[in-house]
């Protein structure tokens, strides 16, 4: 189940741990999630759209850490607050057969919802690539374990 959620943060692997120590994950609770990840592939022609739907337990702060831990030595990023309960996160990546520049606004609405809008774009190996992603995360309620 932790792998499920792992792929809905893969839009914000590109970030390193350490800019995300500014953004206050801690305040979102651990539990059942319910994740919609809209997707658009702005390269192909014509734009294709991908709507992926998931729900599984999990602590979002550990699992987001742990992404993005893997990054952390991988990618230059900056991170800044932009509003109340929003953070920026711009990062440039360089790694072999993989270039690119991503952009992720997240917005922590409540401890049991966040959003983030993603703006990735570059190569992989060689061929351009194009994406927008916007993911609504609600907590549902307790895990049953």
């Amino acid at each position: 189940m932790q792998s499920r959620f792992l792929l809905s943060c893969l839009a914000l692997a590109s970030l390193p741990v350490a800019a995300i120590d500014s953004i206050p994950l801690d305040q979102l609770q651990p539990g059942l999630w319910k994740v919609e990840r809209k997707i658009e592939k702005l390269d192909l022609n014509p734009v294709e759209y991908e709507t992926r739907n998931s729900e599984y337990c999990a602590n979002p702060k550990k699992e987001i850490a742990r992404v993005l831990s893997v990054t952390n030595f991988l990618c230059k990023a900056e991170d800044s607050k932009i509003g109340d309960n929003r953070y920026k996160v711009h990062a440039v990546c360089r790694l072999p057969g993989i270039r690119g520049e991503n952009t992720t606004i997240i917005t922590i609405v409540s401890p049991s919802e966040y959003t983030a809008e993603v703006d990735t774009e570059g190569t992989k190996f060689g061929e351009k690539q194009h994406r927008k992603e916007t993911i609504t995360a609600k907590r549902v309620s307790d895990c049953k374990e």
